[in-house]
Formats: C-alpha cells, structure tokens, sequence
C-alpha cells in the first residue's frame, strides 16, 4: 500500500508538471527585440533635439531621412560630420532630414563639438541608449537611409569610406543613394 501510495504521489507530480508545461507553451512566446533590417519599416526616433524640442521620425514620414549615430568623442565620426552637413545643407529645400543622433551625452557637449566644427546639424541625444539598440548600432559611426515611406533602405555599421561615388559607402555614393531616393519620388 505504501509502494502505491508512492507511485501514485509520482503520477500525480508528473501529471502536474504536464500541466504546467503544456500551459507554459500556450503562453505567448517573449518578444524578441526587433533591431533595424533594410527592408522593413525603421525604427522609432523620438528624442530630445539639441537647442529644445523632440525629434519624430513619424512625423517626417514623407521625407528621405539619413540617419547617423556618433559621439564627440570618435575620430571617425569627426572625419565625417563636414561631408554630412555638406549634404544637408545641399538639400535643405528637397524633403530631406538628416538625423544625427548622438549616443550619451549631454547637450553641452554636443554643442561644443558642432561650434568646433561649424556644424548645424539636426543633433538629438539617446541619453539611454534606446534608439541605438533598436538599430543594432555595434560601431561608431552608424548610418541608416530611410525612404519616403519610412522603410529602412541601407544600413553601414562604421565609418564612411573614402572615395568617390563608384565606392559604395564612400561620402559620394551615400550622396547619390540619397538623391535616388529624392528623385523616386
């Protein structure tokens, strides 16, 4: 009797843990973060901009939107923000944004490296990394085109190239990617 009574508690305790496995699977499984893949829609930007005011990427929906993450404090990022602005300023009146979103780091900052460098850029700060993480950035500097509809075009993980515009990722072709865009329309 007490073999059966032992037998059966087992039963029971495997009968219970069926149970709860099985009720485990129903459960919806986790949400994996979802970082940014050309051809799917791009992630959310909404942050703080440099000078007031918050960024929406939504809101620019409409627009080709590049989008560059860096910091003050990376060499490549320096070497590359002259040839960005330059862009910029070439397509202020073209529905173009550019987003240049700068990774932890305070306003003043920010401010001190765009004075050094005469820089005018549309600057927001990922003071918590978020937006980083959602677009997978591993390296700085990043860059994401994003086109009129708001789907993620082209992603580069690290710096610009030098070159022309024959070189992929080179200041130039990024230029004409961007101007591709422009003109699809």
């Amino acid at each position: 009797m007490k073999r059966l009574a032992i037998v059966g508690g087992v039963a029971v305790a495997l009968c219970v843990a069926g149970v709860l496995a099985w009720m485990a699977l129903l459960q919806p499984a986790q949400a994996t973060p979802k970082i940014a893949q050309p051809g799917a829609p791009a992630p959310e930007i909404t942050l703080p901009v440099v000078g007031g005011g918050t960024s929406d990427l939504a809101s620019d929906r409409g627009k080709v939107v590049l989008v560059n993450f860096w910091a003050t404090w990376c060499e490549p990022c320096k070497a590359e923000m002259p040839g960005l602005q330059q862009l910029a300023d070439e397509l202020r009146d073209q529905p173009f944004r550019l987003y240049s979103v700068d990774l932890q780091e305070d306003e003043a900052a920010i401010q001190g490296f765009e004075r050094q460098y005469d820089l005018k850029l549309y600057a927001v700060m990922d003071q918590d990394g978020d937006a980083t993480r959602a677009y997978g950035v591993r390296a700085l500097p990043s860059t994401f085109l994003i086109d009129r509809s708001g789907m993620l075009r082209l992603q580069r993980l690290g710096p610009l190239l030098a070159g022309g515009s024959e070189t992929m990722w080179s200041e130039a072709w990024l230029a004409d990617q961007v101007r591709g865009l422009l003109a699809s329309g």
